[in-house]
């Protein structure tokens, strides 16, 4: 049996393995990259799904293609590797974080019932572990902190009443769309009506209608806040329940920087936590990936159900203002 490492540095070159199956490579678009170029900027991994995964967005078609290349040479042969502790490494299974192998029969399990096909959801468990790797290296590389953010803020809008900051986020939106505001509870019934307006009427109105908005504009007449109502003009929402303000920022750092979603606020919920307004991702698979990455970092799954409440800015909460801290220009 052909060792997948030999595989892969046939493909990439040279290998820092950092473990048995995961190491550091020369990204084979490096000549592509626009910034700076470090040692610890690209990673292959030859479990699951072998991938080679670079933090650099200008090489995508020439790692896209290093990465068709590495699954047809590896995924063509069989191949085991002998971990410490005597642990069997087949190809198809993914090598955890902590040294828990999870066998390719769960992974077929779980694609059966995901939805997914088994491709894409052994990419989807490498994902996952690829980003267990990376969170240490995300917090020190994407590092942004809270006050670092309110500086950062193209627009400066922290410091805008109550009024100013609503009418603010209210542009956010396209003139069309019909916006829930309310408290959780208030959807469901007819009467509920009222919570579900055009951006135009929320001007007139201001946000004295509840707490909390959602990442999505509704369909005309609307009453109830679920999926099935959203319209497809949306927003998603980033946050975390375990996360600090000083931490959240590298997420949302990684995210506008990196991956090129593209950043048009972010909101202190008066809380613990903040909220970063992005755009959404435009297709299925791209978001059954980040989602998957971002659950990884620390961030709450459930804003992707794009019905979910979360906080709007112009609000109060326990006295305290939920506001804009850093605004797109």
């Amino acid at each position: 049996m052909i060792d997948p490492r030999q595989i892969a540095a046939g493909i990439v070159g040279a290998v820092d393995w950092q473990t048995e199956v995961s190491g550091f490579c020369r990204c084979p678009g490096e000549s592509l990259h626009t910034h700076p170029t470090g040692k610890k900027d690209c990673r292959v991994s030859v479990d699951g799904a072998p991938t080679i995964y670079c933090f650099h967005s200008s090489c995508e078609a020439a790692v896209a293609g290093a990465n068709r290349a590495l699954r047809r040479a590896i995924g063509g042969s069989p191949w085991e590797i002998v971990l410490p502790g005597g642990k069997i490494l087949r190809s198809g299974d993914i090598l955890q974080t902590g040294g828990v192998v999870l066998p390719r029969e769960v992974i077929r399990a779980r694609a059966t019932g995901s939805g997914l096909n088994l491709v894409e959801q052994m990419d989807l468990e490498s994902l996952r572990v690829l980003a267990l790797r990376f969170k240490p290296e995300l917090f020190a590389k994407f590092h942004w902190p809270f006050a670092q953010i309110l500086s950062d803020s193209p627009l400066l809008v922290a410091d805008r009443d109550a009024d100013e900051q609503f009418r603010t986020w209210l542009r956010l939106w396209p003139a069309h769309c019909h916006v829930w505001i309310g408290d959780v509870y208030s959807s469901g019934r007819p009467e509920h009506r009222t919570h579900f307006r055009p951006v135009a009427d929320w001007y007139q109105i201001g946000p004295v209608m509840g707490n909390f908005t959602c990442g999505s504009a509704f369909k005309p007449g609307s009453f109830q806040r679920s999926n099935a109502n959203c319209d497809g003009t949306r927003f998603l929402v980033v946050e975390s329940d375990t996360l600090k303000k000083d931490e959240i920022g590298a997420v949302f750092a990684y995210m506008n920087n990196r991956l090129h979603f593209n950043l048009h606020a972010i909101i202190d919920t008066a809380g613990k936590s903040l909220h970063g307004w992005f755009d959404a991702p435009n297709n299925r698979l791209i978001e059954t990936r980040l989602k998957a990455v971002l659950h990884v970092f620390g961030c709450d799954p459930k804003l992707f159900t794009y019905s979910q409440p979360v906080r709007v800015p112009g609000a109060y909460r326990d006295g305290k203002l939920q506001r804009i801290v850093w605004l797109k220009n």
